[in-house]
């Protein structure tokens, strides 16, 4: 029997995720031609099609069970790199990622993550759940934390965290939203904007965005400044800032957030991290 190549089976494995030739390509640093033909490959490898239809990547039979498999033989051949590296250096720097929003909550916790990893320094990147979720599958982070959906299936633990509206406090207390609201948002496409957009347009709740800002900080400030309402998940919200009690607006859904981490021991060490910032979520 021929052995299939990692880089094959990744490729698939990428487009499958990605839906999309291009999209994986992007996320593999490799051209679109490229992830094309290993594709090729693999149904040439196994002797079948993989897709019913390419244009919806609807999987045929074979390509569900070369995906499934797929899955795990790149997890534990990239989880046996990164172990076998771990233990020829095992000083080496912990390359964490995490929302802006659980910064000031998990940095202080970073020493604890660091021992149990044993590593002897961090690179830490805030950023939005995207750029975060391609940052790992490109083995650029060794633990993400991350908000949305998108890590559903590589995730080795999953909350849900409850979402508020915040706004700076009036003399009572109380945050009294205007009409049309004032928005202080995270970019088009983030679970949180698309969220809280969702939210207000089916309720018929019009508003106007004033502020959108990948930078956590950056929301915070605004809405602090009283440029308008944020939507933040709740615990989260720094201080100044209080829930809004206004009838008219919407209930927000509860947010993914999601741990993904290389290997079992790395997995162990983040739950252990993110476990105090994340106790009073459900668990998913």
């Amino acid at each position: 029997m021929r052995a299939i190549p990692i880089d094959v089976i990744r490729a698939f494995v990428a487009v499958v995720e990605a839906r999309g030739f291009t999209r994986a390509a992007e996320d593999l640093g490799r051209s679109q031609p490229t992830i094309s033909l290993q594709v090729k490959r693999l149904e040439e490898f196994v002797e079948a099609p993989l897709f019913e239809r390419a244009a919806r990547f609807e999987l045929t039979a074979v390509g569900s069970v070369c995906f499934d498999y797929g899955k795990r033989l790149v997890r534990l051949h990239d989880e046996m790199l990164d172990e076998a590296s771990r233990r020829k250096a095992p000083g080496a720097t912990l390359r964490v990622g995490m929302p802006g929003e659980f910064a000031a909550r998990l940095t202080p916790q970073l020493v604890g993550l660091g021992e149990i990893a044993d590593r002897a320094g961090f690179e830490v990147v805030t950023g939005e759940p995207e750029a975060l979720a391609l940052a790992f599958r490109q083995n650029a982070l060794d633990v993400a934390l991350l908000i949305g959906d998108g890590a559903a299936e590589t995730a080795v633990e999953r909350w849900r965290a409850p979402l508020g509206w915040y706004a700076r406090a009036d003399g009572k207390g109380r945050a009294k939203p205007p009409r049309p609201l004032r928005l202080v948002v995270p970019l088009q496409g983030s679970a949180l904007h698309e969220a809280a957009v969702d939210a207000l347009r089916g309720a018929g709740r019009p508003f106007e965005i004033v502020c959108a800002s990948a930078d956590f900080p950056v929301r915070s400030a605004a809405a602090s400044a009283g440029l308008g309402v944020a939507p933040m998940i709740d615990g989260l919200a720094p201080d100044g800032l209080a829930r809004c009690a206004a009838a008219d607006l919407p209930a927000l859904p509860p947010l993914a957030v999601s741990l993904v981490a290389r290997g079992e021991a790395l997995a162990s060490a983040g739950r252990r991290w993110a476990a105090d910032a994340l106790a009073a979520f459900e668990t998913a």
